[in-house]
């Protein structure tokens, strides 16, 4: 949470209405009840940017970004949440008490500030290196790679040199304490007492997060030796599982597809050529947390690996994780070339961008890897695909996209449609209504989460609805952290007798993607005539307490306590609240 007292942050947002700070940098016309424009930070041409004076928050129907007066500052202006909140103040001529912090919380807070600084020499003393005549065998390997000098200088690259305690005699000659260069990872310390630089002989990537902050290296040997590319170690500022290469440049884009490839130098290479919404992992496998760093900034993502067998299995790993996460899901194969890197510098830009518009759709695509595993003139193998096919095509939740898929794969294997439609329809009447009826299945998962929205949406709306549904449901009964988060606070505001409404709600939560997603929460919210509400509030509680306890059976089929909550499941049918106990 912010370093400042609640009070302050009230006064502060207060002070500055959301409709005149964002004026300053959209334009707004009034509509109805709220402003609209043409959304910052994705590409359109019809407006779908509102900005909720009475509320004051603003939301784009476009790209699904949200929050208060704070977040779009953060958004727009890449700032952290204290910084904003500064921004803001200066605004309006507020001056800020010191912040509260405790004695750790300080001496955490100081230690990041050391550690972006010493990231901020080191970027500045490879590049100088890069420059020098240390450089030349770094400067040699950019000629060869047709790595042009503004692309040297957007991305800051440099060279680390072979006198393996440069760096650290750079750092101690600015004064920071052995202790604090120890934990930066960047420098470290042998047995004898000496200090050697992580990275010597490298060409260096300095990898930079969303606010602007040289965070961590990547660094490619030059000359023999292993590993071929070295990251930095996690540190306090760096966690390369959360982080993505040239993240920064892909934000700024305000395209909301990205590009997703494997290295520095392939994001490098389709930067130069003219795409900037490219990023790239770093030397770690694609997992979770990136998914859901991408989601904050993109709807749709290309998957662009070297088409050996190694990026083909990547691929396939990261297919399930960005469905996951939302993200709509294109796969690209480069042919003729090893790489995007060689295919851009063999046939250019323009013939790039022609290939950007033949990514296929990632089901199109693993239905071509799975036809890869089969002969398809043996009638055993032609039976075993069409199961495997109607496997991956169950999992489709749109009828019209599993028939156009359906049409598309009959295509491409000349196997009958009806053949892999009756395989789907066993599926659908085996295995798939195991699915359907878990509590883990996509379909249910997204009715869940409307019903955890809709209550929440219900208890800000009046306290009276609070008072009543509060002795049936616990936070903690709506499973989903976020939303625990959620109703926790909004709990302890009416326990306190604070006000609660969409903008104290949504200003409670200091990141962007929160944000976002509690806005969305209140944007999508059905307003209840006074007959439904009672029926609605009911419908919403027993889905929210049903998917609890599936939950927690799921969680532990050996748990003694299973048949206690198999009848408290059972038993939740039977509630039933009504408006006059309150």
């Amino acid at each position: 949470m912010s370093y400042y007292p609640r009070e302050v942050i009230d006064d502060i947002r207060s002070g500055n209405d959301i409709v005149d700070v964002i004026g300053q940098y959209v334009k707004l016309k009034r509509s109805g009840s709220s402003y609209v424009g043409l959304c910052p930070f994705h590409n359109e041409k019809t407006p779908s940017f509102h900005v909720h004076q009475d509320g004051q928050y603003f939301h784009c129907f476009g790209c699904g970004v949200g929050g208060d007066v704070f977040g779009f500052m953060m958004q727009y202006g890449n700032y952290s949440y204290p910084d904003a909140v500064k921004v803001l103040a200066d605004r309006i001529n507020y001056v800020l008490p010191e912040a509260e912090m405790t004695a750790d919380i300080k001496k955490k807070r100081e230690l990041k500030q050391n550690l972006y600084e010493i990231h901020k020499i080191a970027a500045r003393f490879y590049y100088e290196q890069l420059q020098s005549s240390n450089g030349k065998i770094a400067v040699d390997y950019l000629d060869s790679r047709q790595v042009k000098l503004g692309a040297r200088r957007k991305f800051g690259l440099g060279y680390s040199p072979i006198a393996k305690g440069a760096l650290y005699e750079e750092l101690k000659s600015k004064g920071f304490a052995e202790d604090t260069i120890l934990k930066s990872g960047l420098v470290y310390k042998k047995d004898n007492g000496t200090y050697y630089d992580k990275f010597f002989n490298r060409l260096m990537f300095p990898i930079i997060d969303v606010y602007g902050n040289i965070i961590g290296f990547g660094g490619r040997i030059l000359g023999d030796g292993q590993p071929k590319y070295l990251n930095s170690p996690e540190t306090e500022i760096f966690n390369k599982s959360r982080n993505l290469y040239n993240l920064n440049n892909a934000k700024a884009a305000k395209i909301r597809e990205f590009i997703l490839v494997e290295g520095y130098m392939d994001a490098i290479a389709i930067y130069q050529a003219g795409f900037h919404n490219v990023v790239a992992s770093l030397g770690t496998a694609f997992n979770e947390n990136h998914a859901k760093v991408l989601k904050s900034y993109a709807e749709s993502v290309i998957l662009l690996f070297d088409s050996d067998e190694a990026g083909v299995k990547a691929v396939l790993r990261a297919i399930p994780v960005l469905e996951n996460a939302g993200l709509k899901i294109k796969v690209l194969q480069v042919h003729d070339a090893k790489d995007p890197d060689e295919f851009i510098k063999k046939f250019g830009a323009l013939e790039f961008g022609e290939l950007l518009k033949k990514a296929k759709n990632h089901i199109i695509f693993q239905a071509e890897q799975m036809q890869k595993k089969y002969n398809l003139d043996s009638l055993d193998d032609k039976i075993a695909f069409s199961k495997d096919i109607a496997k991956l095509l169950s999992n489709v939740e749109s009828s019209i996209e599993t028939d156009a898929y359906l049409k598309e794969v009959s295509r491409m294997t000349d196997i009958d449609l009806p053949a892999i439609q009756n395989e789907i329809e066993k599926l659908n009447n085996g295995v798939a209504a195991v699915r359907m009826a878990s509590s883990h299945s996509k379909i249910n998962k997204n009715g869940v989460d409307d019903a955890r929205s809709g209550l929440i949406s219900i208890i800000v709306s009046n306290k009276v609805y609070y008072e009543l549904l509060s002795k049936y449901i616990e936070p903690e009964e709506f499973v989903d952290d976020f939303y625990v988060k959620t109703v926790k606070y909004i709990y302890s505001l009416y326990s306190n007798d604070k006000p609660v409404t969409k903008e104290s709600v949504i200003s409670f939560f200091e990141t962007v993607e929160e944000q976002s997603r509690i806005t969305k929460l209140f944007v999508r919210q059905v307003g209840y005539i006074d007959d439904e509400i009672e029926k609605a509030m009911n419908d919403l509680l027993r889905k929210v307490k049903e998917a609890y306890y599936d939950k927690m059976i799921s969680d532990d089929y050996s748990n003694p306590k299973l048949p206690e909550l198999m009848e408290m499941k059972r038993n939740v049918s039977k509630l039933y609240i009504s408006l006059s106990d309150g």
